[in-house]
Formats: structure tokens, sequence, C-alpha cells
């Protein structure tokens, strides 16, 4: 909950020890994207992924971390766009754009954290905002990465932000040569105020200039009018299933000079309608994985509240220092350029420490969906309810704490041991784990 220090209080590590880890995550013995290279290999190799239409199935979305560092890299003005009055409209923090893979059933699934990356504040790495790719394509970015990696074809399930034709541009551009197609299909919500084209009908053609692309239009809004062409079907809406009532047209969109499949749904929240870059999406396949969207939400919680990975303090004095207040972040300044290494080394340093504990995270979401029976019968704490027969993120994290202490008592008693032992009987943590030592070895046992 601290970020460094946090490592220091479990493993009983000295000022020494404190410095050591600082230099560990700042060190270039080791590269955070090989490491996720192989957590990528390795979370599709656990066979519990979601896949649609023989595609993985990725989810993306942004989140805010309020920071008020003077010398932390990424921290720039964001504003807010929550309804609820208790949050400020404009706040100094850092945006990160977040990958997840959709894992488990479609009843009960995870997003399981994939890759985690600041997303602005460039302007720190000696780089301008507007040279840089926009929030949207990093986001596609990411979900490419992981497909080339992976050698497989993913589809990324997006909120109605990410509606723009850069990001569609960006995610036809990339094709796997294993599948001969993109890499990434997108699947987003669209705009209220979007408008779609038919095809042009050759016939009108006069033979006088080019002849036009686009016949009539459409205002996506206004198909709900003419329900008498939707189908009513079952489809499962958050996990229950729903009677709603659905129809598809392919229809050109101007942002991307090209066709892409509209999916309008009717259900008991409201009239919904997806956009996909895929001319051949199910539209009720396509209805099901937006609903799997809501889980990196979810995601984002856990990874705050649970594991508290956003409370590192990395800084660095090379980095201009910025004020408190919300400015404009036309007013930030790039650090010396015989300094730009130096800050680099720091914001790679802060990636490191998120992205390691997003990997903690799948890996109690992954054993959670493998070992449920057994998180249960370990389990010692007190729910009224079980709300589903998979134990949360929550639930693992504290039979695996109960664990590893229990696993540092069986350990053979070498001086290093010998030490932590003495520190976790004797010391502070003697009356919340146990009174006695003879209790310890009875409890580990």
């Amino acid at each position: 909950m601290i970020g460094v220090s946090s490592f220091c209080r479990f493993w009983l590590i000295d000022n020494q020890g404190y410095h050591a880890l600082l230099r560990f995550f700042r060190s270039s013995a080791w590269d955070l994207s090989s490491l996720l290279e192989h957590w990528f290999v390795f979370s599709v190799y656990q066979q519990q992924s979601i896949c649609s239409q023989g595609r993985l199935v990725t989810l993306g979305d942004h989140t805010y971390v309020p920071k008020e560092g003077r010398r932390m890299p990424g921290v720039v003005t964001l504003r807010q766009d929550s309804e609820t009055q208790s949050k400020p409209s404009y706040f100094r923090g850092q945006c990160w754009g977040g990958l997840a893979l959709a894992a488990g059933g479609m009843t009960t699934p995870f997003a399981l954290p994939l890759n985690l990356r600041m997303h602005q504040g460039s302007i720190h790495l000696g780089e301008a905002e507007k040279s840089s790719l926009t929030l949207g394509e990093q986001m596609v970015q990411m979900a490419i990465d992981f497909s080339l990696q992976t050698n497989q074809g993913a589809v990324l399930v997006l909120d109605a932000f990410f509606s723009v034709g850069p990001v569609f541009l960006l995610a036809q551009a990339t094709w796997l040569r294993s599948i001969k197609a993109p890499a990434v299909h997108i699947i987003t919500k669209a705009k209220k105020n979007y408008v779609g084209y038919f095809q042009a009908d050759p016939s009108c053609y006069t033979g006088m200039g080019r002849p036009s692309q686009y016949g009539e239009h459409i205002h996506l809004a206004e198909v709900f009018d003419h329900l008498y062409l939707f189908q009513k079907v079952s489809v499962r809406i958050y996990g229950h299933m729903e009677k709603i009532y659905i129809y598809h047209l392919d229809l050109l969109w101007k942002p991307t000079k090209g066709s892409l499949r509209f999916v309008f749904a009717k259900t008991s929240r409201g009239p919904i309608v997806l956009m996909c870059s895929n001319l051949d999406q199910d539209p009720i396949a396509a209805i099901e994985l937006y609903c799997l969207r809501t889980r990196i939400e979810t995601m984002f919680d856990m990874l705050k509240n649970v594991l508290h990975i956003f409370q590192c303090h990395f800084w660095s004095k090379k980095i201009p220092k910025h004020s408190r207040k919300p400015k404009s972040n036309k007013t930030q300044q790039a650090p010396q350029a015989e300094n730009a290494k130096t800050v680099q080394t720091c914001w790679d340093a802060t990636e490191r420490f998120v992205n390691l504990g997003a990997i903690s995270l799948g890996l109690l979401q992954l054993i959670a969906l493998k070992f449920p029976e057994e998180i249960w019968s370990r389990f010692e704490g007190f729910l009224r309810t079980r709300s589903r027969y998979i134990p949360s993120e929550r639930t693992v994290k504290m039979v695996i704490a109960n664990l590893l202490v229990q696993d540092f008592l069986k350990v053979a008693p070498t001086a290093t041991m010998r030490e932590i032992r003495a520190k976790i009987i004797k010391g502070r943590f003697k009356k919340k784990i146990i009174q006695t030592e003879d209790h310890v070895y009875q409890r580990a046992a």
C-alpha cells in the first residue's frame, strides 16, 4: 500500500535493502518488454481465455491515478468525466492504459491484466504530445503487440471513447500473416450523433466527374424507429439471459472511408449501437462481448484497492518541477537533453512496478479459476453469502497470505530463515499472528 516501502516492511528489510529495491526497478539488467512477452504466452497457455470466432477476446480502457508529486514522470492535468460531485473537475495525476484478456467463462469472467502503460506526459521524455499516438491509437497498438507476440488474432472491446476513425484505421493496417487477416478486430460503442451511408447506386452515375461512393445517409439513432426490421433473440446481458431486439447493417463510415458492421440492439437498459471492424462479426456475439467490457473496471478496482499497485512514488530531480495545482499541460517543460536518459529510467521504473503488480493480480485470477475448491477449503474469513462459485481475487489473496507465512516456517532452518522466523515470532507480528512459538509450528503442521 506504500510502494517500495511495502516490500521492506514485509521482508523486514533495513534502509540498505530499500535502496537495493530502488536500483532493482531502475536496473538495465532486465527488460519489461521481454517479461511481458513471456507473460502473454503464459496467460494464453493456461487455456482459460475466452475466444470468439477463433480469436482471443481482449478488453481495453484507461484509468486515472491522482498524483501530487512535483517531479514524477507522466503526471499531467486530467479532466474527471465522472458525474459525481465528490471529485474535482480537474486534478493532477497519471493516465494509465490497460489491456486485459477475458478469462474464465461468460458467466464468471475475469479481466486478466496483460499490460499497463502511461499514455500521457510524454513531454517528460522530451517528446511532443502532438507527435505521439493518440490515446485511442496507443490502446490499439498495445493489442496489436499482444497479437503479434502470441501469433493469434484478437478482438479488442472498447467503450464509446474509442469510436473514432484512427482507431479503426490502425487496427486494419496491421495484418497477421498466419491468419491472413487483421491482427485485431475492434468492437466499440457508437456515439449518438453518428451517421452511416449506404453504397451509392451505380445506375445513378451520369458519366460526369468521379462516381459517388456514398449513397443515402442514415442517422444511427433513427434505425430504432423501424422495429419491424428487428429480430427478437435471447442474449446473455451482463451474466443474465434476456430477450432483446437486434438488427445489423453494413454501412459506410466517412472517418474510415470504408464499411463497418453496425449492430443495433434494444435491451431493458435502453438502445445501444455497436461498431465492428469485422464485417463477418456475429451480431449476438458482439453484444455479449461488449457486456464483458465492464470486467476491466473491476480489474482496475482490484489493482487500486486490493494490491495498491499505483502507490509507487518514483521521481527524479532531472524532471522540471511542476505545480501541484491543475494547470494547462502546455505549460509543462521537457527535461534537458543530457537528462533524458535518467528521466526515461524513472519512467520505466514506474511502469515496471505497476506491471509486476498486474502480473500478481493475474496469477491470483488464474489460481481462482484453476483451484476454486482448494481456495474455499482453506479460506478462514467470513462471507455472508458467496456471489459465485469462483472465488474473488481478494479471497485468493487472503488464502495465499496465510500460506506464505506457513511456508516460511516449513523451509529448512538456514541462517536467513532463522532470522525471519525470530522476527516474525518475537517481533511486532507476535500479537497479530500467533501467541507462542509452539502455536506457530502447530499451525504450520
